[in-house]
């Protein structure tokens, strides 16, 4: 069953439902740019090492977001090394 939570406004409420995404580690972005629709277009990857050292990294997760939703993004990160 998934769980539910809610964001926004009273006026404007927005209803969350998280039906078990997996959780994925990164340690690498590998895509960061703007299209002509001011999306941001961001993708991450997880590296690793072969058995003969050579570092490869695998694409874990590929992220569309308005270039506003990036601001906000921007500003929560900011926050939180404070």
């Amino acid at each position: 069953m998934p769980s539910v939570g809610k964001l926004g406004t009273p006026e404007e409420p927005v209803f969350i439902f998280d039906e078990g995404a997996p959780a994925l580690y990164v340690d690498l972005i590998t895509e960061l740019e703007v299209d002509e629709n001011d999306i941001v277009r961001i993708s991450f990857g997880a590296m690793s090492r072969n058995g003969d050292g050579q570092i490869k990294a695998m694409i874990a997760v590929r992220i569309r977001m308005p270039k506003s939703i990036a601001r906000d993004f921007c500003r929560a990160l900011t926050k939180m090394q404070k």
